[in-house]
């Protein structure tokens, strides 16, 4: 995939994303704090987006970062809220559990 067509499809989930919030380019660009222009730009795939920008993407829509950047999301909320509960302390080691987890179930039965 070439940048263009990344920038591209970052921009079309920010419209997905601001069109759920029903907000206008202006009020989006207002709540990411940057210019109405820059933000249309990047809606457009004009421009980049910067790392503080998808942070606040993050902090004030709730678009996950790894969905604005690579169209992937977690599927299911309720990991989610397992994570938000969790102590950041302990978070790498429940991301261990579900990594083994997975693995375990990708595994033929074994009889």
């Amino acid at each position: 995939m070439t940048m263009e067509e990344l920038l591209v499809r970052i921009g079309e989930r920010l419209y997905k994303k601001r069109k759920e919030l029903g907000l206008t380019q202006e009020k989006m660009a207002e709540q990411l704090e940057m210019s109405a222009s820059y933000y249309r730009d990047v809606e457009r795939g004009r421009k980049h987006i910067s790392i503080e920008n998808i942070l606040l993407v993050y902090e004030r829509t709730g678009m996950d970062p790894d969905y604005l950047l690579a169209g992937e999301e977690l599927k299911d909320k309720a990991v989610m809220e397992i994570f938000k509960n969790c102590p950041e302390e302990k978070q790498p080691a429940l991301e261990q559990v579900l990594a083994d987890l997975a693995e375990i179930l990708r595994q033929p039965d074994l009889k």
